[in-house]
């Protein structure tokens, strides 16, 4: 279990929501560049909605199938209430020329692009996700001698009940780690890791911001590598 232990802190409000609580100070704003003074595991069970929870996302066929292969850093299945969610991988080499690929649930093509950044945001003009459909995203890697392309990895756009809720908890914040803190609380995985990442770039010193997205990479074996240097650049 992880838990910030001092001052109210961002973390200890991600903790809170998860355990259905709607204090104030899970909803008010903190303050950037206070250092939290300890580090605790917490598990937040909900992100991944795959059964094959506990795998890394980027695993085929065995262990052999890593080495050379790209990692997707995103559940086997996951959530998100965008329509335009931000997609996170690590190439075999920082730079590497890939192919992004996004598919229908059944694996039909739906839009690629190719890139040489380690991350792409569903753009505008690509084909509109549709809340309450599932899809697939995987990377095709340029040179794929190693290891090839990672099998692809799932989400679903809320709909419904869920995102009716979700909208409704939206309107009553006004700052971005609140609002991540609603997405930590229902679980989206997507959307929680997006507001963090954007808050981190305009803050670089906002280490609850980045205590708070450590603590969600730690949910997932393919990301747990980032949450320690996350935690590095808190310490």
């Amino acid at each position: 279990m992880r838990m910030w232990v001092g001052s109210v802190s961002i973390c200890s409000a991600v903790f809170a929501l998860s355990l259905g609580l709607t204090s104030a100070s899970a909803q008010s704003p903190v303050s950037s560049g206070t250092k939290p003074s300890a580090r605790v595991r917490t598990k937040l069970d909900g992100f991944e909605l795959s059964p094959k929870s506990g795998r890394s996302a980027n695993q085929v066929g065995g262990a052999s199938r890593d080495l050379g292969t790209p990692k997707l850093y995103a559940p086997n299945m996951g959530k998100a209430f965008t329509t335009a969610p931000e997609f996170h991988w690590a190439a075999v080499d920082a730079g590497d020329k890939v192919t992004f690929k996004l598919m229908s649930s059944d694996g039909t093509p739906i839009w690629q692009t190719v890139t040489n950044e380690d991350h792409l945001r569903y753009p505008g003009d690509a084909p509109a996700l549709v809340p309450g459909s599932t899809y697939k995203w995987t990377i095709a890697p340029e040179n794929d001698i190693l290891g090839g392309a990672p099998e692809p990895v799932s989400f679903i756009i809320v709909s419904g009940p869920e995102r009716e809720a979700i909208q409704q908890e939206l309107k009553t914040v006004s700052d971005a780690s609140a609002t991540a803190a609603v997405f930590v609380k229902h679980r989206v995985w997507y959307d929680a890791v997006q507001d963090y990442t954007d808050l981190i770039q305009r803050l670089p010193a906002d280490t609850e911001a980045r205590a708070a997205r450590a603590e969600l990479y730690d949910q997932l074996p393919v990301t747990k590598s980032l949450a320690d240097a996350d935690w590095r650049m808190v310490h």
